[in-house]
Formats: C-alpha cells, structure tokens, sequence
C-alpha cells in the first residue's frame, strides 16, 4: 500500500469513516485497513485501540435504542447527523422508543459546528422565490469518486421546495431544472433571486448593476419574473435557500441509486412525504399547507424551449468546435466570429449576423465531425491571397514548364539546358 494511500486512509479515519466503510472504499480487507491506520503489529507488542472516539453516545439505561446503536453510529460516520432522519430508518428496522432518547444517544458523537449570525426577512405569497446549486459526491461502482449536482428552488413565503439532481452545472441544464419547477409549482413567482454564478450572471459589481446572461434574461421574460443576485461573496443573503441545501445534505443524502433517473425518483419521494410535510423550524407549518396561500403569476402558454450558447470562432477548415465535437459551416465565413446555438431538441444552429448558415444534429460522443459538402462547394482555388481574404488554405499544383524530350536527354549527358 502506498504512503499516500495511507495518509488518505489515517485522515477519513480520524473524521469518523468505519473501517469497514474505508475497506469498501479502497479495495482492502479490514485488516490491511487496521495495519495502516494503527500499524503492523510486531510479535510481542501490546497494541490496543482507544475506542472512545467511536463509541461515544450516552448509555441509557434499559434503552430500546441499544441493538441499533451501532447502525446509527455508522450512518453518523458517513454524514448523516438528521435525528428525524435515523429515527425513520430505525422504525423501520423495528425500533419502538422515542426519538428524544436517539437525539441524547446523538448528541455527544456530533460535531460542533459553528453558527453565523445572518439577518432573516420575511416575503409576501407570492413575492419570491430562491435557487441554488449544491455539489454532491458520491463513489460509482468501480470505487472513482464522481459529484452529481443537485438544483433546489424554495418559495420565501411557504418554504415549498423543489429539488432536482443534475449531472453538469452548466446553463442548459440549470435552465432545464428551473423550468421543471415551475411547472411543479404550477406558477411564477414575481421576482427569483440566485448567487452570481457563470451561468447565470456575467459580472455583479456589488452595487446593484447586474450583467446577466442573455439565455437567462430571456427566459426569465417568457416567464415574467424579475432576476435577481445576491451581493457577491453574500450567499448568506440567500437564508431561506442556503438551509434546504443543507437540508438535503442531511435528510435526505447519501443515498443508493443506479442513475440519475433513480435519484431523482426517490429525491421526489422524499420532497412529497417528508420535506414539503414536517413542520417547517420558523413558519411552524408544514409547507405544503402554507403553499395554498402563495399567489403566483400563471405560467406562459407555451413551454420555453432551451439552448446552451456560446461563440466560436471558424476555422479554416470550415468548421467550429463544440463540446469536443467539430461542425461544417460555409468556407466563406472562415475567421469571423459565430454564434451557436445547441437546442434541447438535439439541433445544433450556427448564426452570424442574425442569419442561420449552418444546421447539424448534435453529435453524441467526442472528437467527431459532422461535415456537409455545400459548405466546401465552390472554394476559390487561383484568387489571389491579398483579394480572397481568410479562406482555407488549398494546395495548388506548381506551374512546370514543357520542354522537348530532346532538351532532358541532352541534360542527362551531361550538357547544360538553355
């Protein structure tokens, strides 16, 4: 085992992961584990283990809790510290007790954790709502770490949330998860505020001027609300958002799931029986019953339809590249600047100067082409450099001239050509 494999393993160790969670991880038995954490031990040594860092509950005398204690000192080791959550999954493995027995059992093996003081303001139904993106690791079946995101919107006034893993935090599918919960929530709300991320804001100085991206601007004017961002560096500003974040992370998070399908699956579960049903910290009410005073604006007609943008520049090859992929585009334009457009349809569109001069289907893996012969047809081949401009380059054959075979014989013997 490598030094640094063993370093990694000592430091997930000290933050709590069960050997047996780190034999899992890394592709050991628990006793390569053991060795590497504690080291080798020699023929006459006396190495014993302090276990009171991994058992340190409150023991509770004649407590229902005690055959499941270990379950729930596993599930904290890995992050779950939501005592609502454990006590779910307890009473579904036949624990009978109360959860104020779980919560003192808990209380010791948590971590502390600091508090920021933030100013909390209340909305009107219907005033607002809160987005955000949270990054969440997880490890695929061949042990490789991977991150998947999750997009959580909250409605400030009933606290309705809306969650949905994605796989890139890029401005396509950002848009996709908010489309998809406003048509959950059945409405609009009159403003929605987010942090400055890229592919939503292109600058915020920090006084109110906000240079949005063009995608975004015009999807929040098919829907009608206002866009609006937090002061940079301020996510805090963004209270009745930055809780369900955490919210997920604990109640809901790890969980077991085959592809992003499933997750969602079960994240819809979870939103629709636990988190838009308890009785929300501050409100006191469970969210889903607040929702019926919120009035949103109704939603558009017509459903919006997406595109990921971006400009790219022609090669002289005739082609542009997107997502490690290559397109054709007229050699006319080769040099000047194009706008592309890759629809949620799977349509790829190149414009320049408000005009389409190319249309492909979006190609699927990476480092294809995806080439149409009219976009070559017609290439100048004897235009002199200084008229054609920025054109591909094309060999041409060198001018030669024609002699009399007479003329080589006589310069193979040696004579000279005039």
């Amino acid at each position: 085992m490598r030094e640094s494999e063993k370093m990694e393993i000592k430091q997930l160790f000290a933050e709590g992961v069960s050997i047996t969670e780190l034999a899992r991880r890394f592709g050991h038995d628990r006793k390569t584990i053991r060795n590497a954490i504690f080291g080798k031990k020699k023929k006459g040594d006396d190495v014993s283990v302090d276990t009171s860092t991994l058992n340190r509950g409150r023991r509770v005398k004649g407590s229902k809790l005690e055959p499941f204690k270990p379950y729930v000192e596993q599930r904290m080791r890995i992050g779950v510290l939501n005592a609502e959550r454990i006590f779910r999954e307890i009473r579904e493995q036949g624990y009978t007790g109360g959860i104020t027995v779980l919560r003192e059992f808990m209380h010791p093996l948590r971590p502390v954790v600091s508090a920021k003081a933030t100013v909390r303001f209340e909305t009107a139904p219907g005033e607002q709502a809160q987005i955000d993106l949270g990054a969440f690791p997880y490890y695929d079946k061949e042990q490789n770490r991977r991150t998947v995101w999750c997009f959580a919107m909250v409605l400030s006034y009933s606290r309705m949330l809306y969650l949905e893993f994605i796989k890139a935090p890029d401005q396509l599918h950002i848009l996709q998860a908010l489309r998809h919960a406003l048509e959950f929530f059945g409405g609009v709300p009159k403003t929605i505020l987010s942090d400055n991320c890229a592919p939503l804001v292109v600058s915020h100085d920090g006084k109110g001027q906000v240079d949005w991206q063009p995608a975004y601007m015009d999807f929040a004017k098919h829907y009608g609300f206002v866009p609006k961002a937090c002061k940079p560096y301020r996510s805090r500003t963004k209270g009745k958002i930055e809780r369900p974040i955490g919210y997920i992370r604990q109640s809901f998070w790890p969980v077991s799931f085959v592809d992003l399908d499933d997750l969602n699956r079960q994240a819809a579960v979870w939103r629709d029986t636990v988190a838009n049903v308890r009785i929300h910290g501050t409100t006191r009410e469970q969210p889903v019953v607040r929702f019926q005073a919120e009035s949103l604006q109704p939603l558009p007609a017509h459903r919006y339809t997406l595109a990921q943008t971006g400009l790219r520049k022609v090669l002289n090859d005739c082609r542009i590249s997107w997502n490690a992929n290559l397109y054709s585009v007229p050699w006319r334009y080769v040099g000047h600047t194009v706008l592309v457009r890759e629809f949620e349809t799977g349509e790829l569109r190149v414009e320049y100067d408000g005009e389409v001069i190319a249309q492909h289907r979006v190609l699927s893996g990476k480092h294809q082409v995806s080439a149409c012969s009219e976009h070559v047809r017609g290439i100048p081949n004897d235009t002199v450099r200084s008229q054609r401009g920025k054109v591909p380059g094309i060999q041409v054959e060198p001018e030669v001239e024609q002699r009399e075979l007479a003329v080589y014989e006589q310069y193979a013997l040696g004579g000279q050509v005039q």
